[in-house]
Formats: structure tokens, C-alpha cells, sequence
């Protein structure tokens, strides 16, 4: 079993410094193969591109020399300054080391990226920063921010734990509600346990005030044992992407789904003792019962 981090952000810092796209297309495309070939196949970027590379680029907000390369520059000092990158990297390093894969029985070969992130695709009031993963690969992609950038090595955390997460409770056509919550509220209180900083919880698994979360409580509890991607979809990301992914709107606020899914591992958590690494392999259900959050 394997780690290796892929310098993506140097890459884009020489492609902008060229204003070369066969220096982006070799120093940051390629090495990412594995994880856009894979989301490809899930979520076409078009039909009968010559440049599948760049239109994903393009679609995923991943920056390029097609873009404002001063400005991106700028963007690269300054996580090379803060330290992103590396944080990122000792963030993945020690979370696969908590999460020991392979003493549980999953062999993960994991490869990690950090990348420069476009704002027209990064949201500016979550933290101008997003995250992703396939089986083998786990990215993060994010502008530099006040309150996003000193969370990019919990996500960085969050997508690693998403990782061995769906090794041990794998995705299926009949993957429920209750499960994608859970493994929601995991991947985060997973990454605020790797930085050890409680305070870091992201602008994703916060957005929902205590007024909020408990008005949708009940839809949710009603909702643990519903299967189907746009269902699935329409939970936990609430209704501001409904139209843009063509999910059905359930009448739910923006990002429910990580809220509720965060006070739900939270509770169990408290009420057990145990971390969010070792609760990484444990089935959805009992994580829900035994959280206490929907009774009453």
C-alpha cells in the first residue's frame, strides 16, 4: 500500500509562468489522469472533444494558462507561502497512517493532488475551496481564502477518509441516504481529527444553524433508508445545485445534508468514545442508532 503526492501546483505555477498549455497538459493533466479519466466516465464534460484535457480543466475550474495567469501566479505565491501544499500532504500522510487500511483488510494505493481552483467554479462563501475522490485518488482543488485556506488540509483529510470509507462500505445503485449522510459527517470529523483542531470544521459541514438543523431533522430521519443518486443528491446537497445537476429539489437548505451528517457522527462519537478513525469502519446504521440524534 501506497501514498504518492503529485506536485500539481508547481506544474501549474510553470504553465503560467510559460503560458505553455503542453506544460499543463504534461505537468498537471497527465500525472492526474487517473482521477479525470475516471470522473469522465461519470460525468462527460461534452461530446467530441479534441482536448479532453482542457474541457476538463475548463468544466472543473482546474486553472490554466487560458486563464489570468498574473492573477494565478499571485494565487500559487500564496499557498506556497502558507505552506498549503505540504500541509496538505502531511494531512493525507498521517490520516492514511490513523486510518490503517490495510490492518483492517483493504489494500488502497492512493494517489493526492492539491490544485490551483478557478472562482468561477469555487464558491467564494464556502471557503472558495472543493474536494473529490474516485477508488484510487483523492483531490482538492481551492483560491486562496481566509477561511478556506487553513481548511484545505482537513479536506485534504476529508477526501482520503471518503477513500477507505467506500472501500469498507462500498457505493451502490442501492447506496441509501443514511449511508452518503454518514459517510459525509465522517470524512469530516475525520479531517478535523487529523489537524486536531475542532475549530476547523468546514464551511460545508457548518452551513446550517442549530434553528435550521433541527427544522430538517425529521425530513431526514424519514429519509435514512432512501436509495437513488438524485435522491441522494437532493439531501445532501440541498437545493442550490438542482437544476445545474438535474436532481430533483427536496425543499432542503444548501448543503443540509454535510450539516446534519457532521452533528450525527459528532454524536456518536461523544456518545461512544471512540475517533472518527476507528468509527471509519464501522456500518452506517449502527453509527446512526447509536448516535442518539434522531430519537426523540
Amino acid at each position: 500500500m501506497t501514498v504518492q503526492i503529485i506536485d500539481t501546483l508547481a506544474g501549474q505555477r510553470a504553465a503560467l509562468e510559460t503560458g505553455s498549455l503542453d506544460l499543463f497538459r504534461s505537468r498537471v493533466m497527465e500525472p492526474i489522469a487517473p482521477f479525470w479519466q475516471t470522473m469522465l466516465s461519470r460525468r462527460p464534460v461534452g461530446e467530441g472533444t479534441t482536448d479532453p484535457a482542457l474541457e476538463v480543466a475548463g468544466a472543473w475550474g482546474f486553472y490554466s494558462p487560458l486563464d489570468d495567469r498574473e492573477a494565478g501566479l499571485e494565487a500559487i505565491a500564496a499557498f506556497e507561502a502558507a505552506g498549503t501544499a505540504q500541509q496538505c500532504a502531511d494531512a493525507v500522510h498521517r490520516g492514511f497512517d490513523a486510518l490503517d487500511p490495510g490492518g483492517h483488510g483493504f489494500e488502497v494505493d492512493l494517489q493526492f493532488a492539491f490544485l490551483l481552483g478557478h472562482l468561477r467554479v469555487l464558491k467564494r462563501d464556502y471557503g472558495a475551496y472543493t474536494g473529490a475522490h474516485t477508488p484510487s485518488f483523492a483531490m482538492v482543488t481551492g483560491w486562496p481564502d481566509p477561511v478556506g485556506t487553513p481548511r484545505l488540509p482537513v479536506a485534504a483529510a476529508h477526501e482520503l477518509n471518503h477513500v477507505v470509507r467506500f472501500a469498507y462500505e462500498p457505493w451502490t445503485p442501492e447506496t441509501t441516504v443514511g449511508q452518503y449522510l454518514v459517510a459525509e459527517g465522517l470524512a469530516e470529523a475525520f479531517g478535523v481529527e487529523v489537524l486536531g483542531d475542532p475549530g476547523l470544521v468546514g464551511p460545508y459541514s457548518a452551513a446550517l444553524s442549530p434553528e435550521q438543523l433541527a427544522a430538517v431533522k425529521p425530513r431526514f430521519r424519514d429519509a435514512l433508508d432512501l436509495s437513488g443518486f438524485p435522491v441522494l443528491q437532493g439531501y445532501i446537497f440541498g437545493d442550490w445545485a438542482a437544476e445545474q445537476f438535474g436532481y430533483p429539489k427536496q425543499g432542503l437548505p444548501d448543503y443540509a445534508g454535510y450539516s446534519l451528517g457532521y452533528q450525527v457522527v459528532r454524536a456518536y462519537l461523544n456518545n461512544t468514545g471512540r475517533s472518527a478513525a476507528e468509527a471509519t469502519y464501522v456500518p452506517w446504521r449502527e453509527i446512526v442508532e447509536q448516535s442518539g440524534y434522531f430519537e426523540g
